[in-house]
């Protein structure tokens, strides 16, 4: 099961990755290393936004899809979500109104645009029913309905950002990016429906909020999070703008997008494999050999395909952005050891995750957050941008020590 997930995301990774590198580009050559930090801003404040409407649910839906063969249960579960998910969406909504001018300040986005902070209110619902489609098919390990919907997505995004771009410049590619959810929505619904799986949203709509405590501590663990993940990021990219420039901003962003275009594959390996893997009930299940089975499988693609980056990173950086961008190639070590290092503290992170560890995931999230942070604005002064990728690097290694330590005594049985 874990060589087809590798495979036919593989497969579909590399046409997604090879449209990614289209419309990057076209950023790059468009817009600049300041445009691009500023793309990035709204993508990080459009993603915070969609994981709280869809009130972080998603993991939880996954698992619990996975570990029920119920589908009252299931129904359940997903009428509930989405009850929560239209009161979230509805707060959030009328926040981004009353405080888009400070959010269009944090993000260093100049107010002429600000119409475009209100407009994602419109795109919030829409995000939110796209995470929880997503997150049902990959319970069922519908790998091939996730990987086509997310390669489609991609596609018609980038077609629609590079044609924007053209004709409006960083306004295209703002509005492109608002468009972006609204376009996966179309996409995820009609490969749920076409996957034919035995549970309705909306068919029989009852709500049961006793069903909500098996979907809490899921919640509090993704909103901490992706909260967490793009919050911090906005933070370091204004840090970085702010010791230094919003040049720099944009070159660390490039890096960041670079190492976020080869973690597609990964990523969709833990969501469709190891987390319903990990959540299912298996008779004689030993933690240790399961992992070890895991990263026998995929160390060893990973590795290889982490030296080729290496080995490529000046063309490849050549061909993504433009030659103002070659100062990261400097970066890629750091940044592909920091990714290595991740892969691994993730698969153990996960059994985190599927287990509803809530208090361990805490302690390793706030023990993640605070080391980069406090790392970065120790070393940003002595090495600028590197420092912060310094940081991740022992970051992540730190992670990988304390979750093994958490998990000691599970591993020894």
């Amino acid at each position: 099961m874990l060589f087809r997930v590798i495979g036919y995301t593989g497969t579909t990774g590399v046409i997604r990755l090879f449209v990614g590198l289209i419309s990057q580009k076209a950023i790059a050559v468009f817009v600049g290393a300041s445009g691009l930090a500023i793309i990035a801003n709204l993508r990080n404040l459009i993603e915070v936004l969609g994981a709280f409407s869809s009130v972080g649910a998603q993991n939880g839906i996954i698992s619990q899809t996975a570990f029920s063969e119920s589908k009252a249960t299931v129904r359940a579960l997903l009428n509930t979500t989405i009850t929560l998910f239209l009161g979230a969406s509805i707060l959030i909504g009328i926040l981004v109104f009353w405080q888009y001018e400070w959010l269009a300040f944090q993000l260093q986005i100049d107010l002429k645009y600000g119409a475009l902070i209100q407009a994602v209110v419109f795109t919030i619902p829409f995000m939110g029913l796209m995470l929880l489609f997503e997150a049902v098919l990959s319970g069922k390990k519908a790998f091939k309905s996730v990987s086509k919907a997310q390669l489609f997505t991609a596609t018609v995004t980038a077609v629609l950002m590079i044609t924007l771009l053209y004709l409006f410049g960083l306004f295209g590619a703002l509005i492109a990016l608002l468009c972006r959810p609204i376009i996966g929505f179309v996409f995820y619904f009609y490969h749920y429906k076409k996957a034919a799986l035995p549970v309705s949203f909306f068919i029989g709509f009852k709500p049961d909020l006793s069903r909500l405590k098996d979907l809490l501590p899921y919640i509090f663990m993704s909103l901490l999070a992706v909260g967490l993940v793009h919050i911090v990021e906005i933070y370091l990219r204004g840090l970085i703008a702010s010791r230094i420039n919003l040049e720099s901003a944009g070159l660390w962003t490039a890096m960041n997008s670079i190492s976020a275009n080869y973690f597609v594959f990964i990523s969709a390996i833990f969501s469709l494999y190891v987390l319903p893997r990990f959540s299912e009930i298996i008779p004689n299940f030993h933690l240790l050999h399961e992992l070890k089975s895991i990263l026998k499988t995929l160390l060893p693609i990973v590795s290889l395909a982490m030296i080729l980056v290496y080995l490529f990173r000046a063309p490849i950086t050549t061909l993504l952005y433009s030659k103002d961008f070659t100062a990261i190639t400097t970066l890629f070590k750091l940044q592909l050891t920091a990714d290595w290092f991740r892969v691994i503290f993730l698969v153990f992170g996960y059994y985190l995750v599927a287990k509803k560890r809530l208090i361990d995931f805490i302690v390793i999230e706030l023990f993640s957050f605070s080391v980069l942070i406090g790392l970065s604005l120790y070393w940003i002064d002595v090495f600028g941008i590197e420092g912060i990728i310094m940081a991740n690097a022992v970051r992540y290694i730190g992670c990988l020590v304390l979750v093994v330590f958490l998990l000691r005594k599970k591993l020894a049985k």
